[in-house]
């Protein structure tokens, strides 16, 4: 895929030259031995540096380093969470806490929460929401 730039120009009655710009998402392909191109779609009423973006994107060029323009600050994990909440579901303890809803998602999580970061209730209700009430 690539995106083709179409430029056209017309001289209207009053004799000034108008410049017509399209921009389209293409798909090339050889079809008996013939070169042909597929419009995937038109993108010309996007601003000029997205389609730039766009075009290189396609073209397989890294735009933005995230490296370069990030920093790492912390990471939580989360597969001892993950690994608490599959062990309830395949013993079905979500079943036996009712219809699958809201209310019983935030159990699962704050019963998962206690059982890796045992402290009390309240503890565990300012942590996971922020203090927030339901």
């Amino acid at each position: 895929m690539h995106v083709a730039i179409n430029t056209s120009r017309r001289t209207n009655k009053a004799g000034v030259e108008v410049v017509y710009e399209s921009a389209l998402v293409r798909r090339t392909f050889r079809e008996g031995g013939k070169v042909k191109h597929e419009t995937l779609g038109n993108v010309s009423f996007l601003p000029r540096r997205s389609i730039m973006d766009l075009k290189a994107s396609l073209a397989g060029k890294t735009l933005l380093e995230a490296q370069d323009q990030m920093e790492i600050v912390r990471t939580l994990p989360h597969g001892h969470i993950d690994a608490i909440h599959t062990m309830a579901r395949g013993l079905g303890f979500e079943s036996l806490l009712g219809p699958a809803c809201r209310h019983r998602d935030l159990i699962m999580g704050l019963l998962a929460a206690r059982i890796c970061k045992p402290t009390s209730k309240l503890a565990t209700e300012s942590a996971t929401t922020g203090g927030l009430r339901w």
